[in-house]
């Protein structure tokens, strides 16, 4: 089984913890090979995740991450001074690995495995490249990145790779075009450009293989209110993968106050992240609160507002405004 991430050093200890629940839930594999695309990792990070390899028995390879946006020519736009465009990464794997590997699992970071990845990494993905799992996107956004009635956008966070077929269709050539033919300005990153690339050929999964907040802390119903959604999956479907989650992505989300790494968080996966954390060589896996007053007052504010009025206002921001915004750039940005 090969498993890989790409992570700045700041997010070290957060892949540590995801890289030893993976290690945890799945000692019945023979072979597990963890790459990991790093971005100045300390020497003792690398050591610490090479302590978790030798203590499982597994395998850790440190791969340089490159300025992806300069070796593939992708030119893409800084639109934002906090967008960086390392998440293009997951896009190249077939040039970033050794050919050797012929299939991998990407991961996020903030991805906790909670149960047995053996179903998943033995999956006919037929004549599909990749398999990942629906997002949760309202139609106005299909309609902005003009995808047919039979696409589906999925997280880009927990992607399943057959690198093999990758290569073999020149994905990353079809990357790259994608890119220029939007004068380098896209949005929702990474994300956008494996959706369009990939649109109607994603081999879907069942949404326990990428458990994403929004889905543990909404019900089905104000979920579809909020994000206007039509193209996703059906309500006992949502519910096994809560009951039953096997890679949980703990995003971020406005009804959460903090990630569960933090020591201060109201995030539903806290008791078990700490598990994991706490067999990692880390000496404090938890982390000091980083919210600035600001942020503190508006969380402090959504936690104390009726919960129908924050899905409704956060729903016109989200459906409307955020839609205007973008359809502007696109304007100013993809001339």
């Amino acid at each position: 089984m090969n498993i890989v991430y790409h992570a700045s050093d700041s997010f070290a200890k957060v892949t540590g913890t995801s890289i030893v629940s993976i290690f945890e839930n799945n000692k019945d594999i023979d072979k597990i090979n963890v790459y990991v695309i790093e971005k100045n990792f300390t020497e003792d990070n690398k050591k610490k995740m090479e302590q978790l390899a030798d203590k499982y028995n597994r395998k850790i390879i440190f791969i340089p991450m490159p300025d992806i946006n300069k070796s593939e020519h992708l030119h893409l736009k800084k639109i934002k001074e906090k967008w960086i465009f390392d998440s293009y990464c997951r896009l190249f794997l077939d040039k970033l690995l050794p050919e050797e590997v012929e299939k991998v699992l990407y991961l996020d970071g903030d991805v906790l495995n909670t149960g047995s990845l053996k179903e998943l990494w033995n999956l006919d993905m037929g004549e599909s490249s990749a398999a990942a799992v629906i997002d949760c996107l309202g139609e106005k956004y299909y309609e902005l990145l003009g995808l047919e009635k039979n696409a589906r956008y999925c997280n880009s966070g927990v992607i399943l790779f057959n690198l093999d077929k990758w290569r073999k269709d020149c994905m990353g050539d079809k990357v790259r075009k994608y890119v220029h033919d939007n004068n380098g300005y896209v949005f929702f990153m990474e994300q956008t450009v494996f959706n369009a690339v990939m649109q109607g050929k994603i081999k879907i999964l069942h949404p326990k293989y990428n458990t994403y907040s929004m889905m543990q802390t909404m019900s089905y119903e104000d979920l579809m209110k909020l994000r206007n959604v039509k193209r996703f999956y059906k309500k006992n479907e949502i519910e096994e993968a809560i009951n039953n989650p096997i890679l949980v992505h703990m995003t971020s989300s406005f009804w959460i106050v903090n990630r569960p790494w933090y020591k201060k968080t109201t995030h539903p996966m806290q008791e078990e992240y700490k598990i994991y954390a706490e067999l990692t060589p880390w000496d404090d896996p938890m982390e000091e609160d980083k919210r600035n007053y600001k942020k503190k007052i508006i969380d402090g504010i959504v936690q104390c507002m009726p919960k129908n009025i924050v899905i409704k206002l956060v729903s016109i921001i989200y459906n409307n405004s955020r839609v205007k915004k973008i359809q502007k750039e696109a304007l100013l940005y993809r001339r």
